[in-house]
């Protein structure tokens, strides 16, 4: 929390002037507290999807194997 000065208002919203018999004290001006802003909270890093895992049944992909199932029409692309 800090503090800041600024102009001091009647219950009617008008500025307030200093009274003159009272010079120590300076009743146009007032102090108030101002909340200072918390810096933004760190968001947790995205979890990453996990890499599919590869059907041990199936032929390299780069195999005439492989690209002889896709023509039957077994797996696709």
């Amino acid at each position: 929390m800090t503090t800041e000065r600024k102009r001091a208002r009647t219950t009617g919203g008008k500025f307030r002037g200093d009274d003159p018999s009272t010079p120590a004290v300076n009743e146009a001006w007032e102090d108030t507290t101002v909340a200072t802003k918390k810096a933004p909270a760190k968001k947790p890093a995205a979890k990453t999807a996990a890499p599919k895992k590869s059907n041990s049944n199936l032929p390299h992909p780069n195999s005439a194997a492989y690209k002889a199932m896709i023509i039957r029409g077994e797996i696709k692309e």
